[in-house]
């Protein structure tokens, strides 16, 4: 990995975008455990109310997801990520103020959701878009394991001093650090606006956004591998999502030490995401979507641990491997796309995956809390996992996820 962010240094601004996406995933790693942590806290609080805050968050997302290709597509990646990100400072800060002075309710962090929701939905296709436009296509795998290996750096650290931070100086200090990085992040990333971009309007040229929207459309629904891989992630990304977002911090308050052992658990999670960053930089599979499904099938083996409420070391170790599965497939899957979709077309062919992965998460979310109550923590766990294991054996059994060859030039 050293001798790749070497190579990489020779490209103009990528190291600019690098240190962006690292900073602001350091504030990402802190965010999930003072957040749950803090919402759970508040007077009057309960797993219902954790559902609400946390899948405010992802309704706005997918709302937006759609729209918001085609705007990163025609009005800037860079400058649309950019500006998302200093105005998601804006509302993080919000937050963390109410936690400050005292005076944090589920409804002002369900507001706040989403609008963030809002924002982080144009800024997901634009994220998705803007790595082919600084790097030529012959790097692509190298860049996309590099700057996972940053972000997942930063994540550790983030997650491994959540708790801490949380314990010592509070969830509102916390929320603090992560606005700050993502203001910081914005800044970062604005300027590289001025780059170049496949198929950007020109100014005073008006966007036909419905004619637009079908393009990109028809370039995502012509090919199988990327639908079905879509279609199966729904369902890994509900069960996924609630363990993120509700059930991890439920069934760590309930079973294990509460904020410092969830901490510890995303912290070997994001280790797992660094040695599957690392692992993606060395590895060139004939048939990278056959691989990188049969390993995500560590996902539901996490989640059966940690539904059965296994002893802290087979946790710990099964969150290592669904990390290194997950990053695996994140430069995989990012490096397919890139090569195999028209750069013109990236984010909105990008937001038609965003969407259709993430369109079951905020049903998770928004049932986890209930559904614990209503039957357990420990059968929910259980039943997510057997979605998430049902989800990735069926898409084994499409040809053109198991026979889609890649194409290497370095």
């Amino acid at each position: 990995m050293i001798k790749t962010l070497k190579e990489l240094a020779g490209v103009p601004k990528f190291y600019q975008f690098f240190a962006a996406r690292t900073i602001s995933n350091f504030g990402n790693g802190m965010s999930p455990v003072a957040l749950a942590f803090g919402v759970l806290d508040i007077a009057g609080a309960d797993a219902g109310s954790l559902s609400l805050v946390q899948g405010a968050r992802t309704v706005p997302i997918l709302l937006l997801l759609i729209v918001g290709g085609t705007i990163a597509d025609k009005y800037g990646r860079a400058k649309v990520m950019g500006l998302a990100d200093m105005w998601l400072s804006v509302l993080i800060l919000i937050a963390a103020w109410s936690f400050i002075t005292g005076s944090p309710s589920v409804w002002l962090l369900t507001i706040v959701g989403l609008l963030s929701g809002l924002l982080n939905g144009i800024w997901y296709p634009a994220f998705a878009g803007l790595v082919p436009i600084i790097v030529p296509e012959s790097k692509l795998q190298s860049a996309n394991a590099a700057i996972g290996f940053g972000s997942n750096i930063a994540f550790m650290f983030g997650t491994a001093g959540a708790g801490l931070v949380v314990i010592d100086f509070g969830v509102g200090w916390s929320l603090v650090i992560d606005a700050l990085t993502f203001l910081i992040a914005g800044a970062l990333v604005y300027p590289l606006s001025k780059l170049p971009q496949p198929g950007q309007a020109v100014q005073g040229e008006k966007v036909n956004f419905l004619r637009e929207l079908k393009l990109g459309w028809k370039e995502f629904k012509t090919r199988t591998w990327l639908v079905t891989i879509v279609v199966a992630f729904a369902f890994i990304n509900m069960t996924f999502e609630a363990i993120w977002a509700v059930l991890g911090a439920l069934q760590t308050r309930e079973h294990y030490d509460g904020a410092a052992t969830w901490g510890l658990v995303l912290g070997f999670m994001s280790l797992g995401f660094l040695i599957g960053t690392v692992i993606a930089n060395k590895i060139r599979p004939r048939y990278p979507l056959r691989l990188v499904m049969i390993l995500m099938l560590a996902e539901p083996v996490f989640t059966l641990a940690f539904g059965t409420v296994q002893p802290i070391i087979v946790l710990l170790l099964s969150a290592i491997a669904v990390g290194i599965a997950m990053d695996i497939f994140y430069v995989m899957w990012a490096t397919t796309i890139q090569q195999n979709v028209p750069s013109e077309s990236l984010s909105r062919v990008n937001s038609y995956d965003s969407f259709g992965s993430f369109v079951f998460g905020p049903l998770g979310i928004i049932v986890a809390g209930p559904l614990a109550i209503a039957i357990g923590i420990n059968e929910t766990l259980i039943i997510g996992a057997a979605v998430s294991a049902l989800a990735i054996v069926g898409s084994l059994m499409i040809p053109s996820v198991r026979n889609l060859e890649a194409k290497y030039t370095d």
